[in-house]
């Protein structure tokens, strides 16, 4: 029982250690490229709300780490049609992160009455992201053929928003896709990839990469699909924040106050992720 306790203490120091250094990286990049921190009509922050919004995110991480094993749950789960014809849901996670990431907010749309909900699991994070983006193409299109539907909604969180617009790009997903959603995705980019090893998707995601910039020839928003930006002014992965603010986006949200990992479980995220998710088609 000792052991137990020491290694859940130490799981735990080891998480908030983390979100600490990641936020003197934001203050740093913050206080270095204030220009690029700017985000549309953003007020100054406010003291009580950053340290609360800190808190949440440590707190956030440790969630996100003792449910990582919930994975080999998940993914043996077979995808099978809850309800045929319906438009399926799917949630695309981040770099080294996995199906379970999304379980909390898989959960809550079924009970909002979303059927055909799937999060799956693209690995290993350090290979080329085009070949990530390639096993998210994959996992589309067999629950395409699985429930029937058309077309799918796509849900990501972090790199999972520039490894879908790579497969609606160049990986033949143009079409399918009839809305997109990202949750704090670095799509110019982000600065903290410099912290990740220098190789493969952690490589291509630095900010301003050759990869990003290739993915942003002919627009950002490719593949005939609605893309959806919300982001936070207090995430410590995005950096600078502004990256987050994708270019043709249908719409550009700014949930305030949450870190990266507190957007997979923030209610006022899962409220616009079902607003975006009902937004009617614009008039042209």
């Amino acid at each position: 029982m000792g052991l137990i306790i020491f290694l859940l203490a130490l799981a735990i120091l080891t998480t908030v250690s983390i979100t600490l250094l990641f936020y003197m990286c934001w203050f740093y990049d913050r206080r270095s490229f204030p220009e690029q921190a700017q985000l549309p009509g953003e007020q100054p922050l406010r003291l009580l709300p950053t340290v609360v919004g800190i808190i949440k995110e440590a707190a956030s991480l440790t969630v996100l780490v003792f449910s990582y094993p919930l994975r080999l749950i998940h993914d043996a789960s077979p995808v099978r049609s809850r309800h045929h014809g319906e438009t399926p849901v799917i949630l695309v996670h981040g770099y080294g992160g996995n199906s379970a990431n999304f379980l909390f907010m898989q959960w809550r749309l079924k009970w909002r009455g979303w059927g055909n909900v799937y999060s799956v699991s693209y690995t290993p994070p350090h290979i080329n992201a085009r070949k990530l983006a390639q096993q998210v193409n994959d996992h589309v299109e067999r629950i395409l053929a699985s429930t029937g539907a058309q077309k799918a909604h796509i849900v990501c969180h972090s790199m999972g928003g520039p490894l879908t617009r790579y497969a609606l790009k160049n990986l033949g997903l143009a079409g399918k896709i009839d809305r997109v959603i990202t949750l704090g995705s670095p799509h110019y980019g982000s600065r903290i990839a410099g912290l990740f090893p220098a190789q493969g998707s952690a490589a291509q995601m630095r900010y301003q990469s050759p990869f990003v910039q290739e993915l942003a020839e002919g627009g950002s928003c490719p593949g005939g699909a609605r893309f959806f930006s919300i982001y936070s002014n207090l995430d410590n992965y995005v950096l600078p924040v502004s990256t987050a603010v994708l270019d043709g986006a249908e719409a550009n949200i700014n949930v305030p106050y949450l870190g990266h990992c507190a957007l997979l479980y923030s209610n006022r995220v899962l409220d616009q992720v079902e607003r975006c998710l009902l937004s009617p088609k614009p008039e042209v």
